[in-house]
């Protein structure tokens, strides 16, 4: 058995799978519909009038993942990709056929922030501590969510733990995350890897968690419609917790309709959350159904005026988005808030965060087996670890004394003190809105997200950002310490075309409400903007047949396929054992290189390549390129012989040849002797990491290569995502 190196499951092989017929060219037809930028209503309506399918859904977001979020712009936004995503679109395509669509999100792929638990992936919160935290079951939220028909497509980067500490969007496993808009700055935190992926259209929504602001800050700088719910609406089962007198779920996605339509598939009573419990009578069942365009119209909305000076351009901004709505007749009552609830962090929410995080983490941990990490203490004492301070993602170092802090205050959760903030100060601020909005009968309260824009990522430095802020986030603490909803929505955009949002503040289980006036102000004003880093293109997808008879050595042939470099046979098979002709092997050379252009090639002068034979085109300019010499007759004559079989020594001759393989080095191979012909192209294969040989230090030249070994060869020296491990 030809050992060749050990396979590596990637996020390429994940995008393969699709084409068949051999050495023809491809032209893979564009399928009818456009996923781009498009809603959940558009892409249900597509899945059903069969215009696409659901695995096409996936491999067009995996093909942009692929193409920036991996390279390019380098976007950053995932931790871990769902190696089954593929496999779990073609049955919910099947499931469609023949029973038909379970829900609105049948066969749609979204991303998840990696809090959540999802069975088979790892729940990692960033973590390098937690990389190997497999959960036994779902969270609840995803349980509802698959059994609706949606497609976990991957889990996103994360602010490690949901605590930023000046390095938003950062974690120790997955590095930062960029905000598509602009490279220069982040995505905001924690839930930046989910807003950066929905906004760059690598999913159709997405899943984040807030606690003090982290799916509201996330949505307001890459331009999406972001909700935290009430207080217990949706349940924390299953999700990894910062604090849970704070905690709680939200839908992120490009426009109000989604939100909603997400919000009433998440949303639910969970005996394993007591939270969700008083939410029972409250929860509406389709948040999307009545969505009312016109509620700005007679609505008096209370603007929260602590909250702006902090950034000129984001107040200009808010103050168009006021006087837009008051076009629209909507009544502006100026309000403002005590001076405690204009600033709840130091208060209320910071020493209960500090005093929860330990007891209510362990718990969490609880579910793992013994060989993870169980307390705090042990999490901590791996992120110390040489290896991971050494690492180009270290702990953030403030985070790391975060960790430590809470370790300490973890004893004041036993306290008349923090008792008294539970019972009394939280009571105190939430009767502060509440008084507010029913003194002035108002629907909501209006004012900045976030008070400056997107700031500059925490290992660059940017001029052009300005910001007067003690604490850009505080207007959303009133949201996090009350439990009252609130949902951002795009407003405009800076200069350098950073988005702006403005959010929308209701009473307890308001969000019907809360979405009816943000969709009124979203179709009225269509501020969102997209980002230029991340820009459409064209889907080429066609229908893919699986190679029956491909068992081994699938990801690389795959590739090839999706390359178009092999389509395999009309019978569905690829036939892995079929020795492959030097001529075929040129063949998908130069459909690689996209060589084309055969005009004037010059006669190679072979005795058996005349003009005219099959392959001559690709005989003579193969000739022409110096990929391959041919060999010579006893008569001292050149012949090509385009029918014999390709020798592996063959293969490394034309691979070095035609992908300008370097060096040289000795390779030990007791068949290959320094003298013969093929050992430098060996060699270099060895070096470049494309084949080791056999165990008993033979690499074998002789023997003839099979297409399935030539596939791995091709695969493993066109793309570096397929180096071997040790």
């Amino acid at each position: 058995m030809l050992k060749v190196v050990n396979r590596v499951i990637t996020l390429v092989a994940l995008m393969a799978v699709i084409f068949v017929l051999p050495m023809a060219s491809v032209s893979a037809e564009e399928t009818k519909f456009d996923p781009f930028e498009k809603s959940i209503k558009e892409i249900s309506d597509a899945l059903e009038s069969n215009q696409i399918t659901s695995e096409q859904l996936v491999m067009y977001y995996l093909e942009r993942i692929k193409a920036y979020d991996k390279q390019g712009p380098t976007i950053n936004s995932f931790i871990n990709m769902n190696e089954e995503a593929i496999e779990i679109a073609k049955q919910l395509d099947a499931e469609r056929q023949s029973k038909g669509a379970r829900s609105v999100l049948h066969g749609i792929p979204i991303v998840v922030k990696d809090n959540f638990d999802v069975k088979g992936m790892p729940t990692t919160a960033g973590s390098v501590a937690l990389k190997e935290a497999y959960p036994e079951k779902d969270a609840f939220i995803i349980q509802k969510l698959k059994d609706a028909g949606a497609i976990i497509i991957g889990k996103t980067n994360m602010s490690e733990f949901a605590a930023s500490y000046g390095r938003l969007g950062y974690s120790s496993l997955g590095g930062l995350t960029l905000n598509p808009y602009n490279l220069r700055r982040d995505a905001s935190g924690s839930s930046s890897g989910t807003a950066a992926a929905v906004t760059a259209n690598f999913g159709v929504f997405g899943l984040g968690t807030d606690t003090s602001g982290s799916v509201r800050g996330p949505s307001h700088v890459t331009g999406l419609v972001g909700i935290r719910p009430t207080l217990g609406l949706i349940s924390r089962d299953g999700v990894v917790p910062s604090s849970l007198n704070f905690d709680t779920p939200g839908p992120m996605a490009r426009s109000v309709e989604d939100v909603a339509i997400a919000l009433s598939f998440m949303a639910g009573v969970d005996e394993k959350d007591e939270q969700t419990l008083a939410a029972k009578e409250h929860i509406v069942e389709d948040y999307s159904k009545s969505l009312d365009n016109t509620a700005l119209k007679n609505a008096r909305i209370g603007v929260a005026v602590d909250f702006f000076g902090d950034n000129a351009e984001v107040d200009s901004i808010t103050n168009e988005a006021l006087k837009k709505m008051e076009e629209m007749g909507t009544e502006i009552i100026p309000v403002s808030f005590s001076e405690t609830t204009q600033y709840l962090w130091t208060p209320i929410i910071g020493p209960i965060n500090e005093a929860n995080f330990k007891v209510q983490l362990e718990k969490y941990l609880t579910q793992f087996p013994e060989s993870q990490p169980k307390t705090l203490e042990e999490i901590i004492k791996i992120s110390e670890l040489p290896e991971v301070l050494n690492s180009a993602t270290p702990v953030n170092p403030a985070g790391l004394e975060g960790l430590k802090t809470n370790l300490k205050q973890a004893p004041f959760k036993d306290t008349p003190e923090y008792n008294q903030l539970v019972t009394q100060a939280i009571p105190k601020a939430r009767d502060e809105v509440q008084s507010i909005m029913e003194k002035e009968n108002l629907d909501a309260i209006v004012f900045p997200t976030m008070s400056c824009p997107a700031s500059p990522r925490f290992d660059q430095e940017d001029p052009t950002y300005v910001c007067e802020a003690y604490d850009t986030y505080a207007a959303g603490y009133i949201a996090s310490a009350t439990g009252f909803p609130e949902i951002t929505v795009p407003a405009g955009a800076t200069k350098e075309e950073l988005p702006v949002g403005i959010s929308f503040l209701g009473l307890a289980y308001s969000e019907q409400s809360l979405l009816d006036i943000a969709y009124s102000f979203e179709q009225a004003t269509n501020a969102r903007t997209l980002p230029k880093t991340t820009p459409n293109f064209e889907m080429d997808v066609e229908e893919k047949p699986t190679f029956k008879d491909v068992s081994s050595y699938v990801d690389e042939i795959m590739y090839l396929a999706d390359k178009g470099i092999i389509k395999g046979y009309p019978d569905g098979t690829f036939k892995p054992n079929n020795p492959i002709t030097r001529l075929q092997a040129i063949q998908m050379i130069f459909k690689e290189k996209g060589i084309v252009d055969f005009s004037d090639v010059i006669d190679p002068g072979f005795v058996d390549v005349s003009p005219g034979d099959h392959g001559y085109e690709e005989i003579a300019k193969a000739a022409e390129l110096g990929i391959i010499n041919g060999k010579t007759n006893a008569q001292g004559k050149r012949y090509f012989d385009p029918n014999g079989n390709l020798t592996r020594a063959h293969a490394a001759a034309i691979l070095v040849s035609a992908y300008d393989l370097q060096g040289t080095h000795p390779t030990d191979f007791k068949d290959v002797p320094k003298e013969y012909w093929a050992h430098d192209y060996v060699s270099a294969l060895i070096l470049n990491n494309i084949t080791t040989g056999y165990t008993n230090d033979q690499f074998k030249p002789n023997s003839t290569i099979s297409r399935q070994h030539f596939a791995v060869f091709m695969a493993r020296s066109l793309d570096d995502q397929f180096k071997p491990t040790k």
